[in-house]
């Protein structure tokens, strides 16, 4: 019955305003094709901007490699996101809100299940992306790639693993910190506006609201810039070592293979 209602209160709304539901609409798309189409190009631009600069290259042509693997990136982004830990708590929250407390606490066995699945999947396609940008491999190499190299040197990728959730951890404190500042400023915006005029206060909040949000954007960028760079030199290291413990095959002068008896 809720949804229904839901879908009635939306369709009287759409039905009272459609100029502004038109607006909404052509935002929303904008919005939303921005939100899936650029973050596979910026992806592949960044690693191979960082391996650039890590072999002390030029970053020129770093955004065309991110443009050339975008559908492989963007394919790689479905199949990852779909079971990640934000799609698990979305699907969750979508379920306890549509289907009440009874459907959810039956499908939580089911949720957790999926959710350990993808934790362990996640951890095994950590290098994909990096087989897919830097050496141009297709998704399903990429990932048997991932695996192997992941397998073959646990103990690092554990290691690596662990030094970027506690890092990761320490960001989304400091941005959580950031983000509870504005309730101190709601409080101090309530006495200017019972005190001064009420377009003062808003202004000052919104200027302050406005810090708050490049802070803790600035913030998330830095860290995914440096999360990123730690796997592209990971990712170079373990590749690197893999070519060179790599058994070299018997050659002879005429340019043929020995043969083993």
């Amino acid at each position: 019955m809720n949804l229904f209602n839901d879908i009635k209160i939306i369709w009287e709304l759409i039905s009272s305003y459609p100029k502004l539901t038109v607006i909404i609409v052509i935002f929303g798309v904008i919005a939303f094709l921005g939100y899936t189409l650029t973050p596979p190009i910026f992806r592949g631009t960044l690693i191979h901007a960082l391996m650039q600069i890590k072999d002390y290259k030029p970053i020129t042509g770093s955004v065309e490699i991110g443009v050339r693997r975008f559908f492989p990136m963007f394919e790689f982004a479905i199949i990852t996101g779909s079971f990640s830990i934000i799609t698990i708590l979305t699907e969750s929250s979508f379920i306890l809100r549509w289907w009440g407390e009874n459907i959810f606490f039956m499908i939580l066995p089911m949720l957790i299940f999926i959710g350990m699945v993808g934790l362990i999947a996640s951890f095994l396609f950590t290098y994909a992306e990096y087989f897919i940008v830097l050496e141009d491999k297709r998704i399903i190499e990429s990932i048997k790639e991932s695996v192997i190299l992941v397998i073959s040197n646990l103990r690092k990728t554990i290691l690596i693993f662990i030094l970027i959730l506690l890092i990761s951890a320490r960001v989304i404190l400091n941005v959580i910190l950031i983000l509870f500042i504005p309730m101190g400023v709601i409080i101090l915006t309530s006495w200017l506006a019972t005190t001064f005029l009420h377009s003062i206060a808003f202004v000052i909040i919104g200027i302050f609201a406005l810090g708050v949000l490049l802070v803790a954007s600035y913030l998330m960028g830095l860290f995914n810039v440096f999360s990123t760079a730690v796997w592209v030199f990971t990712f170079a290291v373990l590749t690197e070592k893999q070519q060179v413990s790599t058994p070299i095959k018997d050659v002879d002068l005429g340019g043929g293979e020995l043969k083993k008896e």
